[in-house]
């Protein structure tokens, strides 16, 4: 099955942006959630399956999940300490992982300069997002931590993101590495982007990015990493694998949101995200490297 999901991905998003345009912040959110809480979660559902296609042998395949606990737990030990220093490194980490999954198929060269590519890369999508939205990025660290990102690190983060992709990219051009990524093409996408995350609230603006841009491109991967390509019959053996992951965390969410607070919600579904999210990160750079 041919499957063009940049068509896809476009066309998503422009009817998307519309949406932002048209409705109001309660639609927005509405569709943000319910994207999020489908196609996002279910793309990282699969990572056990994963790991054990990766380490051969029950034996290799424990002792991975054991490290794959192991970095939740770290996790949340580290929130707890200092929730302020965690989101950061979240973001960080997040950078990198979107960078990853965004550019890999497109970067020749040292996996060092493909490092800085994926991390700055996803630094310069998340500054375009929170300069867009200061006053709700600076309301939600509040919820979290008690603190806020500066306003003078947001704009630093987005001059030097920029800067260092430049460089980059020149450092490409004027070598003898063959790259394939189409500059003007990629251009475009941060465009539409950034027009997106200028008209939508934060929850849609990062939604549409996190699940049109990120999710469904790691799906494809991890299907055709698991199955060797796709078709209607490797996509569907995919969801019903993550079926049961998907279930358990909707389930557990409805009763956090039920039971507690709407801070204390709040703080729990970031402690959640960010529990999940490094070795999720750990897994996919396992996959594709």
């Amino acid at each position: 099955m041919k499957f063009d999901y940049q068509d896809f991905i476009l066309f998503f998003t422009f009817l998307l942006f519309w949406v932002s345009i048209q409705f109001g912040q309660i639609i927005e959110d509405s569709i943000a959630y319910s994207i999020v809480l489908s196609i996002g979660i279910i793309h990282g559902s699969n990572d056990f399956t994963i790991l054990k296609k990766q380490n051969k042998g029950n034996s290799v395949f424990f002792k991975s999940a054991i490290f794959y606990l192991l970095l939740m737990f770290l996790c949340v030990v580290s929130y707890l300490i200092n929730a302020f220093i965690s989101i950061l490194f979240f973001i960080f980490l997040s950078s990198y992982h979107f960078g990853e999954q965004h550019l890999e198929s497109k970067l020749s060269g040292s996996k060092f300069i493909k490092t800085i590519f994926y991390i700055f890369y996803g630094m310069l999508i998340f500054s375009l997002i929170f300069i867009e939205n200061l006053n709700q990025v600076a309301q939600i660290m509040l919820t979290l931590t008690g603190s806020i990102i500066p306003e003078i690190w947001i704009k630093s983060m987005l001059v030097i993101s920029s800067s260092v992709l430049v460089l980059c990219l020149l450092y490409e051009l004027l070598t003898t590495i063959k790259s394939k990524i189409n500059i003007a093409r990629e251009l475009f996408y941060l465009l539409i982007l950034y027009l997106v995350f200028k008209t939508s609230s934060l929850i849609l603006g990062f939604s549409i990015y996190f699940v049109l841009w990120h999710s469904v491109p790691s799906i494809l991967d991890q299907i055709k990493f698991l199955s060797g390509q796709h078709n209607t019959k490797t996509i569907l053996s995919y969801c019903k694998t993550a079926f049961i992951y998907w279930f358990i965390s909707i389930i557990g969410i409805g009763i956090v949101y039920y039971f507690f607070s709407e801070n204390l919600f709040n703080s729990i579904i970031f402690l959640v995200l960010f529990a999940v999210t490094t070795p999720h990160v750990w897994v996919m750079h396992g996959m594709k490297d």
